[in-house]
C-alpha cells in the first residue's frame, strides 16, 4: 500500500468534489461549501493551509435526491456513497468516498475506517419540537461516540480514564444502528415552514439557525477550481465562527490530518 501525503489527500478530495459538482450541475441540485471549506474558500481561495478537510451542505430535498441517485449518476466507479442507511458507515450523514483509498482515523476503531472522503451534511427546516429533537440528537450521538471510541486513545489523561470506564458499557451498542437513529431523528421529525435552515446531524445546536436568504447559489474560486458557496458567505461564517477573518495563532490551528493510503 502506498502512503498518501497531505497534498495527495487534498488532490483526491478535489477530484471527489469535481464529481459531486458535476452531478449536482447536471441534475439541478443545490450544494454549498460549508464550515472550514467555506472559510478556506473565502479567506484563502482554497484549502485552509493547515487543514485537509472538505465539507458541503445540501438542502434536505436535494440531499435525499443525491443520496438516492448518486450511484446511477456518478461518472466514475471510483466513487461511492458511504452512509449508515446503506449499512456501510457509522456516520449519520453522507460521505462520498474514493474506494481506492483507506484512512485510519484517530479515536475510531480500525474496523470502521473508510476511504478519502468529502462530507455532505443536510440542511433541514426548523423542527416543530426543536428542543426535543436536539435533546434526542445529543443523547444518540453520545451513545454512538462511546461505542466507536478507542479506550486506549484520548486527548487527555482524564478523557482516557473516562473512556476506559464508559466504553466497555457501550460495546453492546451497534454504532451503525445508532447512526441510523440519529439520521431518522433529523430526517423524519416534523418540520415547520420557515425562513431558516438548521443543521441537526452536524452541529447539534438548536440555536444555530441559518437564514435561507444566505443560501442563493454562487460560484467562487477554490484552489484552481470553482465551487458553489452561499451568496452571503460572510454572514454564515460570522454566525458559525465569530471573527473568522483573523487566522488563529499557529499553536491554535486545529489539524484534521489523518493517515491514508492507496489500496493495492
Amino acid at each position: 500500500m502506498k502512503s498518501l501525503t497531505i497534498d495527495d489527500m487534498k488532490s483526491l478530495e478535489l477530484d471527489i468534489m469535481d464529481e459531486i459538482d458535476q452531478v449536482c450541475r447536471e441534475h439541478g441540485l443545490a450544494y454549498f461549501l460549508g464550515y472550514g471549506s467555506l472559510l478556506g474558500a473565502v479567506r484563502h481561495k482554497g484549502f485552509i493551509p493547515w487543514d485537509d478537510d472538505m465539507d458541503i451542505l445540501m438542502p434536505r430535498k436535494d440531499y435525499e435526491t443525491f443520496l438516492a441517485n448518486f450511484q446511477e449518476w456518478r461518472h466514475s466507479n471510483y466513487y461511492e456513497v458511504s452512509f449508515c442507511r446503506f449499512k456501510n458507515s457509522v456516520h449519520p450523514f453522507v460521505k462520498v468516498i474514493d474506494k481506492r483509498t483507506s484512512v485510519s482515523e484517530r479515536f475510531i476503531r480500525e474496523e470502521f475506517k473508510t476511504g478519502i472522503w468529502v462530507d455532505v451534511f443536510p440542511l433541514d427546516d426548523i423542527p416543530a419540537n426543536k428542543k426535543q429533537v436536539f435533546r434526542k440528537h445529543v443523547w444518540l450521538t453520545l451513545k454512538r461516540d462511546l461505542s466507536l471510541s478507542d479506550p486506549h486513545d484520548g486527548t487527555t489523561k482524564v478523557a482516557m480514564l473516562a473512556k476506559r470506564v464508559l466504553v466497555p458499557f457501550a460495546r453492546h451498542i451497534d454504532p451503525v444502528h445508532s447512526a441510523i437513529l440519529i439520521d431518522e431523528n433529523a430526517a423524519h421529525c416534523t418540520k415547520t415552514p420557515s425562513d431558516s435552515y438548521i443543521e441537526i446531524v452536524s452541529m447539534g445546536d438548536p440555536n444555530l439557525e441559518l437564514p435561507k436568504r444566505w443560501f442563493k447559489p454562487t460560484y467562487a474560486p477554490f484552489e484552481d477550481r470553482r465551487y458553489c458557496i452561499p451568496s452571503d458567505a460572510e454572514a454564515y461564517l460570522s454566525h458559525i465562527y465569530g471573527d473568522w477573518k483573523t487566522p488563529p495563532p499557529a499553536d491554535q490551528r486545529l489539524k484534521h490530518t489523518v493517515e491514508a493510503c492507496f489500496l493495492d
